[in-house]
């Protein structure tokens, strides 16, 4: 039983990271309609900077901090303006093959930089363990956890009662009508891809910090593509609960069937469940069924 707790509490801090990065991607969807894995370009090279310049410079944590969250919603910035916008108005595969080509540059670029070696941040979250009933809970991880719950929080908090968030929702619902009513809706994508990269930095900051940085934390990517997914592409909430989903399945079957496989089940999980889901809810958990007359 102590087993089995410990691998459930684990598999939702490890699946709350996943949300963060499928927040950023869910967030695009709902405002541009084009599904994107140009995040986890942009989480792991932000991430990698963000170490780069804490050894490099020597600057304070705070400001390093700083800094790369605003490198972070540059590279967004620049994603959408450079590449995403001069594709509105063509057919929306030609968009997402456009964030897998952003996302395999800026990889590119980090397996460069990086050369198969590893970088760190300096300790900022608490180390150690908590006992409780017998169970270890990692620090670092629920701290993890806790920071990723308050992100998710402030973004859903944005979107419902900010001037801005009200402008993204009305955009997401309907490009022309919300262009009728007066919103500048290629503003609103710039600002839901900067909003987006932030969120992504984080979770490569909190995941960087667990697991270090190396060459295959930008594959988080593809696991949060299947949280969204699983989730519902254009639902918020649906990108918490497929995450925490994913990562607590992912435990239990790295905990109790790699052993007995050898190992690699554990990898397989989000795709296994992405699989069944879509089986059953094409438009994932708590996505909206739109029904199209023909």
């Amino acid at each position: 039983m102590e087993k089995f707790l410990e691998l459930f509490i684990s598999g939702i801090m490890l699946g709350s990271l996943y949300s963060l990065i499928a927040i950023g991607i869910v967030l695009v969807y709902k405002s541009t309609h084009v599904v994107s894995l140009a995040h986890g370009g942009i989480m792991a090279l932000s991430a990698l900077f963000l170490a780069i310049i804490i050894k490099a410079w020597g600057l304070p944590l705070g400001l390093s901090l700083a800094i790369g969250i605003a490198f972070g919603a540059l590279l967004g910035y620049l994603i959408d303006r450079g590449a995403m916008q001069p594709l509105i108005g063509q057919p929306l595969m030609s968009a997402f093959l456009v964030t897998v080509a952003v996302y395999e540059v800026i990889y590119g670029i980090f397996e460069i930089v990086i050369h198969g070696r590893t970088a760190s941040f300096p300790p900022f979250l608490p180390r150690g363990l908590i006992e409780l009933g017998g169970i270890g809970i990692n620090k670092m991880r629920l701290a993890s956890f806790v920071i990723a719950l308050a992100v998710f929080g402030g973004v859903w908090v944005f979107l419902r009662y900010s001037k801005l968030g009200l402008a993204m929702r009305a955009t997401a619902e309907d490009h022309r009508l919300a262009q009728s009513a007066g919103i500048h809706v290629k503003q609103i994508f710039s600002h839901v891809w900067v909003i987006s990269g932030i969120v992504c930095v984080v979770a490569g900051i909190l995941l960087g910090s667990i697991m270090d940085v190396h060459y295959s934390l930008a594959d988080v990517a593809i696991i949060a593509l299947a949280v969204a997914l699983v989730g519902g592409l254009d639902s918020v909430p649906g990108a918490l609960a497929g995450g925490l989903l994913i990562g607590v399945l992912q435990n239990f079957g790295g905990g109790y069937i790699d052993p007995i496989v050898g190992g690699g089940f554990a990898d397989l999980t989000a795709y296994i469940v992405l699989l069944f889901i879509l089986l059953i809810k094409p438009y994932g958990l708590f996505g909206e069924v739109r029904i199209e007359r023909i």
